[in-house]
């Protein structure tokens, strides 16, 4: 605590946090992005990792189930995006919030959907 507090003002550091516009597509005919390389969000809600463990489970069933591989990546994309919108709209809830209080608030409403939703398959 004492550190933060004999921190000289002027050598604190502010950056802005920079939104990540939504990509139009996260598939090629041989290649698939996930995780954060596919789902253009802010940094704040901390649900790059979370996608991407989502986005793996997803992929490989769509892989599985479909031998033609461009369509197996369409069909992942297409399986995804619901899920993905439902995350963006979340984020944005979170973000607007007005006071750390809200943000919590606002947090723990997405976390605990995070939780309990399962991904489309």
């Amino acid at each position: 605590m004492s550190l933060i507090a004999e921190t000289p003002e002027e050598s604190i550091l502010e950056n802005q946090v920079t939104l990540v516009p939504e990509l139009p597509r996260w598939t090629s005919a041989r290649v698939a992005l996930i995780g954060d390389a596919a789902h253009g969000l802010s940094p704040h809600i901390a649900s790059g990792g979370t996608l991407g463990i989502e986005d793996v489970g997803v992929l490989r069933s769509s892989l599985t189930a479909e031998a033609d591989r461009e369509k197996a990546l369409i069909t992942y994309e297409h399986a995804r995006s619901a899920r993905f919108a439902a995350v963006r709209e979340h984020s944005a809830t979170v973000e607007q919030a007005g006071d750390a209080v809200e943000f919590a608030q606002r947090y723990a409403a997405f976390s605990r959907w995070m939780l309990t939703t399962a991904p489309a398959t």
